[in-house]
């Protein structure tokens, strides 16, 4: 900065208050499959209920404990990043078809003489055959010199009409006018009949029967008589397809363990002059959607549902419209009117009028019921579910998805799979991208200790050791209560080695091992697949497997904290592994301040000055013994800075955990002096 060309004091500020940022160590990632929710995203779940709600309830049918396991490791923290698996031949949405019916219609006739004073008598029954409504209108004489037949009849019939709303009038732009029934199906109809008015019937050919049964042909059918009954019919030339999207790309199965549908239905009900239509999530309802049936295309029941509510605001489903005939998807929605001829909530023939587009309309609602969503496929099954699981690098699909730096993640495990080729994936994962702690075991069922010891060491089901410090194995299976199955069922162990990683560092530090008494007991497993004695505990743990065992007093405990590394280095300890893991983080986040500074003696002494506070923290915090940062002109020396870079060399020795407690009794004799 220039300064002043007078006499004067200056203050300059130099901010080099750079302080170590507050790493979680918490944060678990989980692979997994599930009946519903997003596939490949890592998806932040805060809570059992929040779980539930995006990915569906544990299912007996598919593989692995992903659910099972983010359900436990919940009760112990707020963080779980969920990635849901699936494979792209397999899955599919579930779907459920809306049925449109055809209402019950008829049509005035041109030889009814509306001068004459009369009323019309109607009746309607539902789709049950349940009797709704019945009423009379009065259509007085016209005091029009000319007036349309049609539009006197329904200027005085449709506000005429109140409470149940059951029959509507309309009126074509050719000035052809319909009665029709609000409820639509093949069981439901329209009695309709004139009357003079002392109430004697109308002899004459006064109204003729609509024919909605999909006929290419929208004919009229004359009638002759007193009155006419319209029969319903269902609608066969359009259908309304539910289909779920639970959120963005998600997918439903048709049916949990105990047979019930899974998660979403669609409801319609027929209230007043609207259609509603609910959908209901695991028995309730969760959304609701009003369709008001008028002659306006704007509000036509297909109109709002797709164009407007349900395709723009549900969290569940998004509807398309089908061709009923051929099933063919149609598309939404902007196509569909052209080939549809859809025109306010009436439907014309699939062949529409040349000159307008849309043929004679039909009048057609909803049918009332409830539409469950099935057919679904979750993209598991027993031949690509490890390929789903394990994804691309490329794509970051499956476990590959957890290779975010911006997620935090610090422990990792895909629960419940004993494939080798999906671990070797997530401890690879671990390794190159530094920054998380890869947790598994042995596959349900492996025998005995020797085979438990085997399978680590690339015997058995295994072709290859694992030899990682950023792997820790765990043994034997536990038995916990699932309540979805009502039953005892075993888990695999790295469920509850995370579950106790982010229980320490909640009561201490994520440098404190998460073993032992203090650290290591777990409280809601009922038993253990085999009750080890010492002898089995010392063959796997000199084998890097954690022993997790079971005594009368102190009951189940993980009772050991290797990393799977067979070099006896201090990376071979699970606590020494995971604090490297938080030191890493800390120091990338310390470094960014410093990107793009001169590099000069300055900034390596402000580098130094910002790491000496995080160290003299990690010791008092019992992580560390000593810690000692050089950044100077032998770490910096001119070929580096030519490259542009700054070396800064940070020397930690950290804190082992006394695995082993010796107490030495010295016997002496009776004339010995015993001194402190």
């Amino acid at each position: 900065m220039a300064l002043p060309t007078s006499p004067s004091v200056v203050v300059i500020e130099n901010d080099v208050s750079v302080y170590a940022p507050n790493v979680n160590s918490s944060v678990v990632g989980i692979v997994g499959f599930a009946d519903k929710g997003p596939v490949d995203k890592p998806t932040l779940v805060t809570s059992q209920q929040n779980l539930l709600r995006i990915f569906g309830k544990p299912d007996t049918p598919m593989p692995g404990q992903g659910l099972e396991g983010a359900l436990e490791i919940l009760e112990a923290t707020n963080q779980v990043y969920y990635v849901r698996a699936a494979d792209t031949g397999t899955k599919a949405n579930a779907s459920g078809l809306v049925t449109l019916g055809a209402c019950p219609s008829v049509q005035l006739s041109s030889t009814w003489d509306l001068t004459y004073p009369s009323s019309i008598y109607y009746s309607v029954t539902d789709n049950s055959g349940n009797f709704k409504i019945s009423g009379t209108v009065n259509v007085p004489a016209s005091s029009t010199a000319s007036p349309t037949k049609q539009s006197v009849l329904y200027n005085v019939f449709d506000p005429a009409i109140t409470g149940d709303q059951a029959v509507f009038a309309y009126v074509d732009a050719s000035d052809n006018a319909f009665l029709a029934s609000k409820y639509a199906g093949a069981s439901a109809s329209l009695l309709v009949e004139a009357l003079t008015p002392a109430g004697a019937l109308i002899e004459d050919t006064l109204f003729s029967v609509v024919d909605v049964s999909g006929n290419t042909n929208n004919e009229i059918v004359g009638v002759s008589g007193a009155g006419v009954t319209a029969p319903g019919y269902t609608s066969s030339s359009v259908q309304l397809v539910s289909e779920s999207v639970y959120p963005g790309t998600g997918y439903n199965l048709s049916s949990l363990r105990d047979g019930s549908t899974q998660g979403v239905s669609v409801e319609v009900t027929s209230l007043s002059v609207e259609d509603r239509l609910s959908v209901n999530s695991e028995g309730s309802q969760v959304e609701q959607f009003q369709v008001v049936l008028s002659p306006s295309a704007a509000n036509s029941v297909e109109f709002l549902l797709i164009n407007d509510e349900l395709n723009n605001q549900s969290d569940y489903v998004y509807a398309d419209v089908r061709d009923g005939s051929g099933g063919a998807y149609l598309g939404i929605p902007e196509q569909f009117g052209e080939k549809l001829t859809v025109s306010a909530g009436f439907i014309g023939d699939q062949v529409a009028d040349a000159e307008t587009g849309r043929a004679s309309p039909r009048f057609v609602k909803m049918i009332e019921g409830t539409y469950p969503l099935a057919s679904g496929h979750s993209g598991y099954d027993t031949s690509a579910h490890i390929a789903a699981l394990i994804g691309t690098a490329t794509a970051k699909t499956g476990l590959y998805a957890l290779d975010d730096d911006f997620l935090n993640i610090s422990i990792a495990t895909v629960p419940g799979i004993g494939d080798q080729s999906v671990q070797n994936a997530l401890i690879t994962l671990g390794e190159t991208s530094k920054n998380f702690l890869a947790l598994l075991a042995p596959p349900y069922a492996v025998g005995n200790t020797q085979d438990a010891v085997d399978w680590l060491n690339g015997k058995g089901t295994r072709t290859a050791a694992v030899n990682s410090s950023y792997a820790a194995a765990y043994w034997p299976w536990v038995q916990v209560f699932n309540s979805f199955a009502g039953a005892e069922e075993w888990y695999d162990p790295a469920i509850f080695a995370a579950r106790q990683c982010v229980f320490t560092d909640s009561v201490s530090e994520p440098w404190f091992a998460p073993a032992g008494f203090r650290r290591g007991r777990l409280t809601k497993p009922s038993d253990t697949e085999v009750v080890l004695n010492q002898g089995d505990r010392n063959t796997l743990y000199s084998n890097s497997v954690n022993p997790i065992t079971k005594e009368p007093q102190t009951g189940i405990t993980i009772f050991g904290q290797k990393t799977t590394q067979r070099l006896p280095t201090a990376l071979d300890r699970v606590n020494v592994r995971r604090l490297m893991i938080f030191v890493r983080k800390t120091l990338l986040q310390l470094g960014k301040p410093f990107q793009f500074e001169p590099n000069d003696v300055f900034s390596w002494e402000n580098v130094e000055e910002a790491i000496k506070p995080f160290l003299s923290d990690l010791k008092a915090r019992r992580a560390i013994v000593e810690g000692s940062v050089q950044c100077d002109s032998s770490t910096n020396t001119p070929l580096r800075v030519d490259r542009n870079e700054l070396w800064c060399s940070v020397t930690i020795k950290p804190t082992k955990a006394a695995e082993t407690i010796v107490f030495e009794v010295n016997l002496t004799s009776q004339s010995a002096t015993i001194t402190g």
